[in-house]
This record gives structure tokens, sequence and C-alpha cells, in this order.
């Protein structure tokens, strides 16, 4: 539904949008297809988290091209952000746990109830008992 095949067989999300990074200290490029752009940043997820006002913007048949064009230092820390949101992403993945019960009794409320119960007994007892007069 989200995904559309290639024809090397390899799943790309339904986006036509392309990152091309260009690294002018190393004079090299790297061309991802774009995963998500959301609070105005591009994600290509483990790769590159590029705020949006530091790329350049073309149109192409196939969609929008957002050039980024930096030195190596920015494109080491663009992967390094990345990498952290996807850990983060992994770690709250795996340290998820069940909500709990909000309308369920627990064992206090029990309690509480069953000795309100047990004390009134406990005194139509004695009031039966001690009114045996006459």
């Amino acid at each position: 539904m989200f995904f559309k095949r290639k024809k090397d067989n390899e799943l790309f999300p339904d986006t036509n949008d392309v990152l091309i990074v260009f690294d002018d200290e190393k004079k090299t490029s790297d061309i991802q297809r774009i995963n998500e752009i959301r609070d105005n940043s591009l994600y290509v997820h483990g790769h590159y988290n590029i705020p949006i006002e530091d790329t350049e913007i073309t149109n192409s048949e196939e969609g929008r091209n957002f050039f980024y064009r930096a030195p190596s230092q920015s494109i080491t820390e663009t992967r390094r952000l990345a990498q952290l949101e996807k850990s983060i992403v992994l770690r709250h993945i795996t340290e998820y746990k069940q909500p709990q019960d909000e309308n369920g009794t627990d064992i206090t409320k029990m309690l509480l109830i069953g000795a309100i119960i047990v004390a009134f007994i406990m005194f139509g007892l004695q009031g039966c008992s001690g009114s045996g007069g006459v």
C-alpha cells in the first residue's frame, strides 16, 4: 500500500523526493530517496537528518530534488543525528510497556472494601448480642 516495487526488487517508500548530498571537501556525492519530511527536516532513515532550509530544491519529472552542499564535518554531523534518532526510536520500541488497565480494581481497593464489610458485620453482631434484655 505504502510501498511500490522497483526494477531492482528493492522496496522504496511511496515518495519520489530525492536527497543529493555534495561533500564540498571530498568532491563526492550521495543520492538517497527521502523517507520522511517532518518538523522542517528531511529524513533518510539511518543516513541523514537535514534541515530543509539548508537545501536547494528543484523539480524533475520524478519528483523534488533536494540538494545539500556542505563540508565533510557537516555531513558527518547529519549522519550522526540520523543514527542517534534511529537508536532512540529502537530504544523506545524495546522498552515498550503495556499500558496499565485504569478501570481494573487493585488489591488495595479490594482489601479496603473487605475491611469495611467485616467492620459492619462485627458492629451488627455486637448490636444483636448486646440488646438481649427483657
